[in-house]
């Protein structure tokens, strides 16, 4: 349930703080640099001080920023304190992937291990989402409450149920790892960029998911403006909630079907054939206008996501270095932040020239491009592969 607050920001903004949906697009890119900043600073700080104990800290300090946020939450004052406690919610996102990629390793296991977390945060969106709507538009401190709330229940079930093992430079080593151990806590202090260097294939998945979530932030963005235009204000914080819950079932159900194709199947490959349902299903909404089929698009839309987002972690922890493991994952997290940010700048300076249905449009051509882009380097890494 993270994204109790962050999926109606764009409705926060414009409907009670009163910024115009340019405005609205600008803070959203204020957000993403703040959840940008906080995935890269919370995974350097677990690669060198442990999970569980930045994991806590993180958590407190965004539950400290929410609670200060739900008395000042149609303020302008909303905005600097949401900054703070993205910048915490999002630091906690690399940790918890890393210490998946700690347990299950690479293997057979490790696709069933991510698929479950990320089948785990979307059952949080089958209940976040429609209950944030229920509660926007009389009741919108509560929603920053509960929010800060479910991120401490969280917090604690981790710290105080699971065990932590990551074997920090600051641990004592075995006298008979010596060796290994010295060459470990040199290699975990060589910088992120230094790594990726040596791990090019990370920074192209990176740049390409960050332009890929870039297009799908049209939904969080755009499509609830679209839905206040057409339907009124409580009508659109509705059925916005409701889009998230459609879309967090067909994760939850279809999940344990495709993954069983996306842990047999390159990355790439999977990625291709999830913009092309992303093109399909974001180029359904510059066409339709019966709520019935904008459901409907959300179907095929969340077949994408599930291709693209369930290898995401596997992929990343195959090709990361043990001393790397959680800033790599952060990477993951910082290309869905940059594409987030990006989005509501891009699209909000798109509907201010087009109508939503032509800026849909734009939007399902530019999927079509990044899916040819994805499959152009899918065949580079099949010869690479057989050469």
């Amino acid at each position: 349930m993270g994204s109790l607050v962050f999926t109606f920001s764009s409705i926060i903004l414009t409907s009670m703080v009163g910024l115009t949906a340019f405005q609205a697009g600008v803070v959203g890119f204020l957000y993403a640099c703040s959840n940008v900043v906080g995935a890269i600073v919370g995974g350097k700080l677990a690669d060198l001080y442990g999970r569980k104990r930045v994991y806590f800290s993180m958590t407190l300090v965004t539950c400290i920023f929410f609670i200060i946020s739900s008395f000042f939450c149609t303020t302008i004052w909303i905005v600097p304190l949401s900054i703070c406690a993205f910048f915490g919610s999002n630091a906690c996102y690399p940790i918890v992937s890393a210490m998946v990629a700690d347990v299950a390793g690479s293997g057979p296991k490790s696709a069933e291990s991510f698929s479950l977390l990320y089948l785990c945060h979307n059952l949080g969106f089958a209940v976040g989402p429609a209950l944030g709507g229920a509660l926007l538009a009389n009741h919108l401190n509560i929603v920053y409450w509960i929010q800060a709330g479910m991120f401490m229940l969280g917090a604690c079930i981790l710290f105080f149920g699971t065990t932590d093992n990551y074997l920090t430079a600051q641990a004592p080593r075995k006298l008979e790892e010596k060796g290994k151990a010295k060459e470990e806590d040199y290699a975990v202090h060589v910088g992120t960029w230094t790594m990726l260097m040596q791990n090019k294939i990370i920074m192209v998945f990176t740049i390409v998911l960050a332009i890929a979530t870039t297009a799908y932030a049209a939904i969080s963005f755009m499509l609830i403006l679209q839905f206040k235009d057409m339907f009124g204000l409580a009508a659109a914080a509705t059925y916005g909630g409701r889009i998230w819950t459609v879309n967090a079932l067909v994760v939850v159900f279809g999940t344990p079907i495709i993954v069983k194709f996306t842990k047999t199947h390159h990355q790439f490959l999977c990625m291709t054939i999830g913009c092309i349902l992303y093109c399909i299903g974001f180029g359904a909404y510059g066409y339709v206008d019966k709520i019935i089929l904008f459901f409907v698009a959300v179907v095929i839309w969340s077949v994408g996501e599930i291709l693209i987002s369930t290898g995401a972690g596997v992929f990343i922890a195959e090709n990361s270095p043990p001393s790397h493991v959680a800033r790599f994952q952060s990477m993951y997290d910082m290309a869905r932040s940059i594409g987030r940010g990006l989005g509501p700048l891009v699209f909000g300076s798109l509907v201010t020239v087009f109508t939503y249905q032509q800026t849909w449009k734009i939007n399902a051509a530019a999927c079509l491009a990044i899916a040819a882009v994805c499959w152009y380097i899918f065949g580079k890494e099949m010869k690479k592969k057989r050469g």
